[in-house]
């Protein structure tokens, strides 16, 4: 699945691949329901998740990540701020 992860230093989205057996989710109503993490691939509830700060979709919708990469998003965002 090809995805868009917006890079800080050129300030541009870029094509970003994640497997196609991974399930990963912008937007869901259950939030039991187990998706991946696109940065990592971790598995873990919807409901646990937080939204991308860099991978979306081509309309801007960002895609559900875990907790550990949602922090590292952060540190890469303030690098270039």
């Amino acid at each position: 699945m090809l995805l868009s992860k917006w890079n800080y230093q050129k300030r541009v989205y870029e094509p970003y691949e994640v497997p196609d057996d991974w399930n990963v989710k912008t937007y869901g109503e259950d939030m039991d329901e187990i998706v991946n993490c696109p940065h990592c691939g971790k598995p873990l509830p919807f409901g646990d998740t937080y939204t991308s700060r860099e991978i979306h979709t081509k309309f801007g919708m960002g895609f559900a990540v875990c907790s550990e990469c949602y922090e590292q998003e952060w540190e890469r965002d303030k690098q270039y701020r």
